[in-house]
């Protein structure tokens, strides 16, 4: 497949284009500073543009199958960059659309605390990605939204926990990023998770997934 990645110089960015390119797809990347993706492959096409803009998009969806975005940002990055998506993806023909969000924005798994320290502390990055949420869902893409725990840079294998419906968001949780860009491939290459929004985590390490981690790095 060919996908689309915007927010590819970010640190769970490079790990999708890693593991995409592994996996054998091709990737195109839309990036402010080309300079900053140092990765080189003959499937990776890097496109200078801002996500925000719908016409860098529509260049960068140009033949594409999919679109994965792992953005990040101040002020309106985030709403501005969805309602690009949203513009230019049907004119490139792409449906397929997984946006990597926090899991801060699911404000009803949190208790009535932590929803008041971390709506005082993060309220502006949660006010926009909620409303580049709300139009990626009113939209007619096949969309799949990804609330992800806290990231670590830990090695990727560690186990993947899927909150069910009911489930309560904690400030313990924690995922590395390696496993979050696995699933959002994964995700992007899959019709399972289409029109849902998905919260992840990473589970507790097993003895024998802490052995296999340490034999992949003697």
């Amino acid at each position: 497949m060919n996908l689309v990645v915007l927010g590819a110089t970010g640190g769970t960015g490079r790990l999708v284009v890693e593991q995409a390119l592994a996996a054998g797809h091709t990737v195109t990347a839309l990036v402010r500073s080309p300079e900053k993706l140092t990765l080189r492959n003959p499937n990776l096409h890097v496109i200078a543009g801002q996500a925000t803009d719908p016409s860098a998009v529509s260049r960068a969806l140009d033949g594409a199958d999919a679109l994965i975005s792992t953005l990040g940002g101040t002020g309106s990055v985030i709403s501005d960059a969805t309602q690009a998506i949203v513009d230019a993806a049907p004119r490139a023909g792409v449906s397929r659309v997984v946006v990597l969000s926090s899991f801060l924005v699911e404000r009803d798994r949190f208790d009535p605390v932590t929803r008041l320290l971390t709506g005082l502390a993060m309220g502006s990055m949660i006010k926009d990605k909620s409303a580049g949420e709300k139009a990626l869902r009113q939209s007619d893409l096949d969309w799949t939204i990804v609330y992800a725990s806290g990231l670590t840079d830990g090695p990727a294998g560690g186990p993947v926990v899927v909150l069910t419906d009911g489930s309560r968001w904690s400030l313990s949780h924690r995922i590395a990023r390696a496993d979050v860009a696995a699933w959002l491939v994964q995700a992007a290459t899959s019709p399972q998770t289409s029109r849902r929004a998905v919260s992840i985590t990473g589970g507790t390490r097993t003895k024998e997934n802490l052995q296999s981690e340490a034999a992949r790095h003697v």
